[in-house]
C-alpha cells in the first residue's frame, strides 16, 4: 500500500511538472520578436520595446500586430488543450499549463526574461475556461479601448473582472488562485503604462500621441 501511494503522488505531481514546463515552453514562443525581425525590425528597441501585439501593432503595423496577437492567443489555448487531452481528469492542469504559457509570454529565458505583458496569452487562457467570457472581456477590450486610445486600460479592467468572476463562478480554489497570481504580476508590468496615463505620456493604440512618447 505504500508503495502505491508513493507512485500514486509521483504520477500526481508529474503531471503537474509536465504542464507547467509545456506551458512555459510554448509561451516563450516570442512572434513579436520573429515577425519585427522578419521586417527588419528588433521590436526591444523601438516603441514600447516591449515584445508583445500591441507594440507591433503601432510600431511594425496593424497587420503584423493582429497575426501576433491571434498567435499569442493561441498559444495559451493550445498548452490548455493540449495537456486537457493527456490529463483529461484533472481540469487543474490544463489551467496551469494556460497560466505557464502566460508566465512565458512574459519571461521568455531566451529573451532574458524580457517579453510582452501577457494580454493576449490570458485571454487565450480565458478562452480555454469559456469562450463566452472570452467573447464578453474581448468585448470590454475594445470599447474601453476605442474610448481611451489606449488598450492598456482593457487590459487592466480585464485582469480585474477575471478573478473576481473566478471567485463569484466558484472556480476551485487553484484555478482562482492561478487567476489572481496571474493579474498580480500583469498589474506589476503594467503600471509604467499607469504612469504614462496619468503624466499623458502614453501612445495612444489607434494614434500616436504629439510627443511619441513610449507605450
Amino acid at each position: 500500500m505504500k508503495k502505491y501511494r508513493t507512485e500514486h503522488w509521483g504520477h500526481y505531481f508529474l503531471g503537474y511538472i509536465i504542464a507547467a514546463v509545456v506551458g512555459y515552453l510554448l509561451g516563450c514562443i516570442n512572434m513579436a520578436w520573429l515577425i519585427s525581425k522578419s521586417e527588419g525590425i528588433d521590436i526591444k528597441k523601438v516603441g514600447s520595446n516591449n515584445a508583445g501585439a500591441s507594440n507591433v501593432f503601432i510600431s511594425v503595423g496593424k497587420p503584423q500586430g493582429v497575426v501576433v496577437g491571434a498567435f499569442d492567443i493561441l498559444k495559451a489555448f493550445f498548452a490548455a488543450e493540449f495537456i486537457s487531452l493527456i490529463f483529461p481528469s484533472n481540469a487543474d492542469l490544463a489551467v496551469l499549463a494556460g497560466a505557464m504559457a502566460v508566465i512565458g509570454h512574459i519571461y521568455p529565458f531566451w529573451m532574458k526574461f524580457s517579453g510582452g505583458k501577457g494580454l493576449a496569452p490570458f485571454m487565450g487562457l480565458i478562452l480555454f475556461t469559456d469562450w463566452r467570457i472570452f467573447i464578453g472581456l474581448g468585448i470590454v477590450i475594445i470599447v474601453l479601448t476605442l474610448i481611451t486610445d489606449y488598450i492598456s486600460i482593457g487590459t487592466l479592467a480585464v485582469i480585474t473582472i477575471m478573478p473576481i468572476y473566478a471567485i463569484i463562478a466558484e472556480f476551485n480554489l487553484f484555478q482562482t488562485i492561478t487567476f489572481i497570481v496571474l493579474a498580480i504580476i500583469m498589474w506589476y508590468k503594467h503600471f509604467i503604462n499607469i504612469k504614462r496615463i496619468a503624466n499623458g505620456e502614453e501612445i495612444g493604440f489607434l494614434r500616436k500621441n504629439k510627443n511619441k512618447a513610449k507605450v
